[in-house]
C-alpha cells in the first residue's frame, strides 16, 4: 500500500492532464499511487488514459461537481496521506518528498502546504506577489486570505474523512470551507519553496464572477458566525475581511447587471468596515437605481 495517494479530479481537460501526469510521474518520492476521478468528461479523457497506458487507478462518474469528485477520491485513496492536484496544474518534481519530510518529523496529525507559481495556459510563468504563509494554528490568517490550496498540500486521509469531506452544495470554494474547519483542530505547516504550478486560463473554476465571490462571502460569514471563527478571529479583522469580500461580490454583481444586489452588498460592506472604495461604488449604484439605469 502506497504512503501517498496523489488524487486528481478531472473534467474535460485531457490535453492539460497529460502534462499534469508527467509532473506526477517525475516525483523524486516514489511511494505513491495516482487516482483519477473523471467527473463526466466528454472530451475523450478516458480513451487518452487507456491509450497512454498510465499507471493510474481511473474512475468515471456522472458529472456531479468538483467537491463530489474530491469526496470520491478520498473514498478511493489507499494511501495514508492525500495530495490533491487539479488536472491543469503541475507538481514540482520534489514536492511530495519535501512535504513527506515534514510529516516524518511530526508526532501528531498536521497539514503541510506550500506556495505556488502562477503559469498561463502555455506554461509561461506569470509574475505576481507571493503571499506570506504561516505555520501553526492559522485560523485567523486563513480567514484573512486563502493561503492553503488543495493542490501542493498534504493531508492525512483520516482527518478528511472525519471532517465529513467537501461540501457538495458549494459551486466553488468547498476546499476553502473545509480548510477553515480543519484549522480549528489541526496545525498547518508551511513550506517556503513552491510545491506546485497553478495554471491560469479562461476555464478556471475560480474565475471572478458574482456567484464565485458571493459563495466565498457566504463561507466566511457562516464560518465566523456559526462555525467557531468568532472565537479566534478578532472582530476588526473579521469585519475588514467580510467587508472586502462583500465589496468584491458587489462589484461583480454590478458588472453583471444586478444593480440592486450590488447596492445591498456595497452598503453592507461599508457598514462593516468603512472604506472609500465601497462608499463611492455604493453611491454609483444608488445613482443607477434612482435613475432606473439597472437590471434586476
Amino acid at each position: 500500500m502506497a504512503s501517498v495517494s496523489i488524487c486528481i479530479p478531472a473534467y474535460n481537460r485531457k490535453d492539460y492532464l497529460k502534462e499534469t501526469l508527467k509532473s506526477v510521474f517525475a516525483q523524486t518520492y516514489k511511494d505513491y499511487e495516482v487516482v483519477i476521478v473523471d467527473d463526466g468528461s466528454t472530451d475523450g479523457t478516458d480513451e487518452m488514459i487507456k491509450q497512454a497506458g498510465y499507471n493510474v487507478r481511473y474512475y468515471w462518474q456522472e458529472n456531479a461537481g468538483d467537491a463530489a469528485a474530491r469526496n470520491k477520491l478520498v473514498e478511493l485513496a489507499r494511501g495514508r496521506y492525500i495530495s490533491f492536484l487539479d488536472s491543469d496544474d503541475l507538481l514540482f518534481h520534489d514536492a511530495i518528498e519535501r512535504m513527506m519530510a515534514v510529516i516524518d518529523t511530526q508526532t501528531e496529525d498536521v497539514i503541510v502546504y506550500g506556495p505556488y507559481v502562477a503559469i498561463d495556459q502555455n506554461g509561461n510563468i506569470c509574475r505576481r506577489r507571493r503571499k506570506k504563509l504561516y505555520s501553526g494554528y492559522i485560523t485567523q490568517h486563513l480567514f484573512e486570505s486563502i493561503l492553503v490550496h488543495s493542490c501542493g498540500s498534504l493531508f492525512p486521509k483520516k482527518i478528511l474523512e472525519e471532517a465529513g469531506g467537501f461540501g457538495t452544495s458549494l459551486p466553488v470554494c468547498s476546499d476553502y470551507a473545509l480548510w477553515l474547519q480543519l484549522s480549528l483542530k489541526y496545525r498547518f505547516i508551511a513550506l517556503s519553496k513552491p510545491t506546485f504550478k497553478r495554471r491560469r486560463h479562461t476555464d478556471n473554476l475560480s474565475k471572478r464572477s458574482f456567484i464565485n465571490r458571493k459563495t466565498e462571502l457566504n463561507i466566511l460569514e457562516n464560518f465566523y458566525y456559526n462555525g467557531g471563527g468568532k472565537e479566534l478571529v478578532p472582530p476588526k479583522i473579521a469585519m475588514r475581511r467580510l467587508s472586502k469580500e462583500g465589496y468584491r461580490a458587489g462589484r461583480c454583481a454590478l458588472r453583471e447587471g444586478s444593480t440592486e444586489t450590488a447596492s445591498s452588498l456595497l452598503a453592507q460592506s461599508f457598514r462593516r468596515y468603512p472604506d472609500i472604495k465601497s462608499f463611492l461604488w455604493w453611491i454609483v449604484t444608488a445613482g443607477r437605481l434612482r435613475f432606473g439605469l439597472y437590471r434586476r
